[in-house]
């Protein structure tokens, strides 16, 4: 079954449930995995990342940028599945990498950013949506401060779901397909 819903614009819900089957594109080829849990991300104080910090600088320069990151609170263990949506809680403007050579929200010639008006436009952050699959495959974050000032912090909330998986050896008959590249 192809999902039709992951990007829809809407409050964010589960791609598929417990003990369903799902094909996700990855590496160059298709994974299969069984559900074996889903639980929520809430959005919360543990699920905000503040960049500055894990920058190790006491600002964000004026028209500045924080070079791209691994968020710790963001890396999965094998076989657990992240399934995001996010927004800086500062005005600064983030550019997501799904893994350090692997740019999201990019078309031809350019590299979309998610600001504080994102959610404007799209008040579910429908568009912000991304996956984290399993360890060594980590999402890093890029800042971009556009203001002509220095900022004390630039912190992004994350929300979503964790799925637990469990390895298929051979394609299952029923199955969601995920065709998201990146992972």
């Amino acid at each position: 079954m192809e999902v039709a819903n992951i990007y829809d614009n809407g409050p964010i819900s589960p791609i598929a449930r417990t003990k369903d089957n799902l094909s996700i594109w990855t590496v160059g080829k298709w994974a299969h995995f069984n559900i074996a849990n889903i639980e929520p991300l809430p959005r919360s104080s543990p699920m905000v990342a503040e960049m500055v910090a894990l920058s190790g600088a006491a600002t964000l320069a004026a028209n500045g940028s924080i070079a791209k990151r691994i968020v710790a609170i963001l890396q999965p263990t094998t076989f657990e599945f992240l399934h995001l949506r996010w927004e800086p809680l500062d005005d600064v403007e983030g550019v997501l990498w799904e893994q350090p050579g692997s740019a999201k929200f990019v078309a031809a010639a350019v590299h979309a950013r998610v600001t504080q008006f994102t959610s404007v436009r799209d008040p579910y952050l429908a568009t912000t949506t991304f996956w984290i699959l399993g360890r060594q495959r980590d999402m890093n974050l890029e800042v971009r401060n556009p203001n002509p000032v220095a900022l004390p912090q630039a912190r992004f909330v994350f929300f979503g779901y964790r799925y637990l998986l469990t390895e298929l050896d051979k394609e299952p008959q029923v199955t969601t397909w995920l065709p998201a590249e990146g992972f």
